[in-house]
């Protein structure tokens, strides 16, 4: 149950991001790469948090969170 409330709550940030993206017209390659990477980030994160990996659940997390950045900086060098 822990495990999804964190993604509802990072699912914001990254619609935000994207909306926005979206909003303003930006088509860059690296907003579609770092969203299948924000993805799948999410994806070994639950996995990670089903089998008891906080280390692999961090490192999910932190790349998720990278994606999530590389995105904004789109949005920002814009």
């Amino acid at each position: 149950m822990r495990a999804h409330a964190n993604a509802v709550e990072n699912l914001v940030v990254f619609a935000a991001l994207v909306l926005t993206a979206n909003a303003a017209g930006i088509s860059a390659p690296a907003l579609g790469t770092a969203a299948m990477v924000y993805f799948w980030a999410r994806v070994v994160r639950a996995a990670a948090y089903v089998a008891k990996l906080p280390w692999v659940r961090t490192l999910g997390f932190a790349i998720g969170w990278f994606a999530c950045a590389v995105i904004a900086r789109q949005i920002l060098v814009r």
